[in-house]
Parts: structure tokens; C-alpha cells; sequence
């Protein structure tokens, strides 16, 4: 079982303290790993920065999607915002795939799925907690949901969370199908990360 056909995909942070760098492990419905994401390029400098920032929601991210056995799959890059968003998602050798970008709504959550082209494929609206999450494609169908899972008790006073990507169909058109696998990661590095 890889991350493309996992159904559902759990994505879960591990438990931590103090610490501001994006890492996820990716396991299938039976709880086997399927795949690791690690934050590259947050060095000393980085870190003394965020540590010393109130709020770090706003800053650069890039995370690399690898399967268990190191093999590169994916590069998701949430760069500098200010109010909203912008995260692309590439392929291991820089190809890109496409963009997930935030929308502006004040109430709940709302982002834009497009091609390399900027084309819209897709959509996911949050509900107003952000708990739930609707994926959609441009004919505006429920393809997908993302849920994010109640806190057991040991993540309730640390950073971690966790979320479930439910595919209604097996397969998706490319790049459809690549986005709504980030985007289960995404939702994560745009709401909830340096917050």
C-alpha cells in the first residue's frame, strides 16, 4: 500500500514540545506507515527565528513526502503569506503539479485546487471549527473529505494533530488526485502550523 491508493490516509504529527518544524508520519487504515514528511531547509537561523516570533503561521515551509524506504514522492511548499496562502506541490525532480490557494473567508476555511496552469480542478471548503473538510472538483462534486481527529490524551497540551483523508473514488485525473493526497498534509501547514 502506498500514499496514492491508502484509503483512508491517516496523516498524524508526533507528540512534541517547544518544537516548530513541520513533521508528519502517513499511515494506511490498518495503521501500517506508508510514508514520512519532513521539513527541509528549517536551519539554526530558522528556528532561532520562529522561537523568537509570537505566531510563525505566516512563514515559508517545505516539506518532503518520502516513502518508507527514503524514495521521494512528493516536495509541498507553503511559501511567505501574509493573510492567505499560497502551497504548491511538486514532484521529487521539481516538475510541478499544481497549487492549493487559500481563499479569503472569515468565517471557516476555503481553498482554490489548480494545475500548473492555474486552472481551477478542484476546491475544499472547512467548516467553521475546521474539523471537517470538503473536497470537491471543478464540478463543484464531493470527491473527498479530510476530518481532523479528536486529540487523544497525551496530544491535548502538545502541537500534534491528526487528520483522515477519505477518498470516495479509487482514482482520480492527474493532477486531481496528487492534490487531494497534499492536501490532507496542506490543511495542516496552512491552518494549524506556527499558530
Amino acid at each position: 500500500m502506498d500514499i496514492f491508493n491508502a484509503n483512508p490516509l491517516v496523516v498524524r504529527q508526533p507528540k512534541r514540545f517547544m518544537v516548530d518544524i513541520s513533521d508528519y508520519e502517513v499511515y494506511d487504515a490498518h495503521g501500517r506507515p506508508v510514508a514520512q514528511v519532513r521539513e527541509q531547509g528549517a536551519d539554526g537561523g530558522m528556528q532561532v527565528l520562529r522561537a523568537l516570533s509570537r505566531n510563525t503561521g505566516g512563514f515559508e515551509r517545505r516539506v518532503h513526502v518520502n516513502d518508507m524506504y527514503g524514495r521521494p514522492l512528493l516536495v509541498i511548499q507553503k511559501h511567505w503569506s501574509w493573510m492567505t496562502a499560497s502551497t504548491s506541490v511538486n514532484l521529487p525532480d521539481g516538475r510541478p503539479v499544481g497549487t492549493i490557494e487559500q481563499d479569503l473567508k472569515f468565517f471557516g476555511s476555503k481553498f482554490t485546487l489548480m494545475d500548473p496552469w492555474k486552472r481551477v480542478v478542484g476546491g475544499i471548503e472547512g467548516d467553521f471549527i475546521g474539523m471537517d473538510f470538503r473536497l470537491k472538483d471543478h464540478a463543484d462534486h464531493e470527491i473527498a473529505r479530510v476530518d481532523r481527529r479528536m486529540p487523544d490524551l497525551g496530544e491535548l497540551f502538545t502541537t500534534a494533530d491528526s487528520y483522515a483523508l477519505h477518498r470516495r473514488y479509487p482514482s482520480l485525473p492527474r493532477p486531481l488526485g496528487t492534490l487531494v493526497v497534499a492536501s490532507a498534509i496542506a490543511i495542516d501547514l496552512v491552518l494549524k502550523e506556527g499558530k
